[in-house]
């Protein structure tokens, strides 16, 4: 029934093509999946050679770089596409590394003051929508991934564990909000690691090598989170590399965290004795 809602408040009566731009991950995946059912055919530009194979099959999948959004944007009009989702995992540093842009990329970035995730990404859909083209929920596109409050498996969390639960959430609320990160790492009050441009994998190996066993996680959005691009996630792979570093504890701020394939990662927080919760 949720799926019907989703479907009726999407714009594909015309079953025009959905352009897609793919960052890593699973997510995008998951996007086309939801297309196909739809009936909706999906034109993709992925970053990697890794990100466009998992999309082959599909969608008609190309591989450009990152700072070619003069060829972005001719393809998805070639291809008579007018609403965009962008998705996956885009790391900022791409911006810092050594990257090839062309004239309108960089004729997009020379306009920015600040180089943060929201601006960034704020620029790049202001510049695809003077082009006429639509932005996407990313929800819109997804199956029901957010978490509602409460614990969602079977360990239960001590009440040192909720204490830093509790007081995560708000920290990591307010480092979001000051486009800093979504992620943080915490041990009995003490923030041990804050996600930054390196992203919030390595953010949890500094963090659970620094805290050790009962270490936790804390993944919040930003208070006034925009649904179209940026949304935090956690996954299976998120619970993999927290077991590994001994870490305890995995909270996410309820309604604005995605949860990859939600009852995998239940049963991955069981097996591995992380206590899991929707704050």
């Amino acid at each position: 029934m949720q799926e019907e809602k989703i479907l009726s408040a999407v714009t594909s009566a015309d079953k025009q093509p959905l352009a897609l731009i793919a960052g890593e991950g699973s997510l995008p995946k998951i996007v086309c999946e939801t297309a196909l059912k739809r009936g909706i055919p999906v034109v993709a530009v992925a970053f990697s050679k890794k990100g466009a194979s998992q999309l082959e099959g599909m969608a008609d999948v190309r591989v450009m770089g990152v700072g070619e959004a003069e060829k972005v944007i001719a393809l998805f009009r070639d291809k008579g596409c007018k609403n965009i989702c962008l998705i996956g995992k885009m790391e900022k540093k791409l911006v810092f590394e050594n990257a090839r842009f062309d004239f309108r990329a960089l004729k997009v970035l020379g306009r920015l003051l600040r180089k943060d995730d929201s601006s960034i990404m704020r620029a790049i859909m202001s510049e695809l929508e003077s082009e006429g083209f639509v932005i996407e929920k990313q929800t819109d596109w997804l199956p029901p991934v957010m978490a509602s409050g409460g614990v969602l498996g079977k360990c239960q969390p001590s009440e040192a564990m909720r204490a830093d639960f509790e007081f995560g959430i708000k920290i990591c609320r307010q480092m979001a909000d000051l486009e800093i990160g979504q992620t943080i790492i915490v041990k009995q009050g003490v923030v041990l690691a804050v996600e930054g441009v390196e992203g919030s994998n390595e953010a949890i190996e500094r963090g659970c090598k620094l805290g050790g066993e009962g270490t936790v996680l804390i993944k919040a959005g930003r208070p006034s989170q925009d649904k179209r691009f940026d949304i935090p996630t956690v996954g299976e792979e998120t619970v993999r590399r927290l077991k590994k570093g001994r870490g305890a504890g995995l909270a996410v701020e309820a309604g604005n965290v995605i949860v990859v394939d939600l009852p995998e990662v239940v049963a991955a927080c069981d097996a591995a004795g992380i206590a899991l919760a929707a704050i």
